[in-house]
């Protein structure tokens, strides 16, 4: 293992410049307002049906040589 110089600590008149201030981050959606008319307080979505729900109807659809 090589011995690395290792960098003396800076004295408080020779301070380290520190990292610019972090910008929040920029959306990466776009945002748009409602369309004129639009519901302001538009209603839930309904409840997602159970994945199973149709596999009795697609069984029954196949052909008969599946």
């Amino acid at each position: 293992m090589r011995d690395l110089p290792s960098d003396p600590e800076p004295a408080d008149s020779e301070q380290r410049p520190s990292a610019p201030p972090r910008r929040p981050r920029a959306r990466r959606r776009a945002t748009t307002p409602p369309p004129p008319g639009s519901d302001p307080t538009p209603v839930g979505e309904p409840e997602r049906h159970r994945l199973d729900e149709n596999d009795a109807r697609l069984t029954a659809d196949k052909p008969p040589h599946y």
